[in-house]
């Protein structure tokens, strides 16, 4: 019985820390048309630029299957992120920003992304202040894209 415990509690764990990382916010305008503000935003703040949109649903329908549109758009400021990475190599994994935007089940639009402060947790960069500059980016563009 402790082996079944020991072994849920291994798998689950991380999706309950994954789930408490993220940050989901509900729109109403469609997937398209949120990727498509979010780009607007991106491109209008000096120093930053959208580097791809990955469509999941595009390469569900490549090899034959169906999903609801999903799209992941990455993004960020070369300058800051340089220096983020500087401080901790690995902080490249998560950089560039990434907002995903997908359709639920009930057909609203969701955009999730990582909460930029639990970094500092998992990263070498406690008390680093371009966290919250990048706290603060992602929830105005963000924000405005749910306007």
């Amino acid at each position: 019985m402790k082996k079944i415990v020991l072994a849920f509690t291994l798998l689950v764990a991380p999706l309950w820390v994954s789930a408490n990382n993220l940050i989901v916010k509900t729109g109403t305008l469609s997937v398209n048309d949120t990727i498509a503000k979010i780009e607007t935003i991106v491109k209008g703040h000096k120093g930053m630029g959208v580097f791809t949109i990955i469509d999941h649903q595009a390469g569900a329908k490549k090899v034959g299957l169906e999903m609801p549109q999903e799209k992941v758009i990455l993004f960020g400021n070369p300058k800051l992120g340089t220096k983020l990475m500087s401080k901790d190599p690995q902080a490249g994994l998560d950089l560039p920003l990434r907002v995903l935007v997908y359709q639920d089940k009930e057909g609203k639009t969701k955009i999730v992304y990582t909460d930029p402060t639990k970094w500092q947790e998992g990263f070498a960069l406690k008390e680093c202040k371009l966290i919250d500059k990048m706290v603060k980016v992602l929830d105005t563009i963000t924000d405005k894209a749910l306007q």
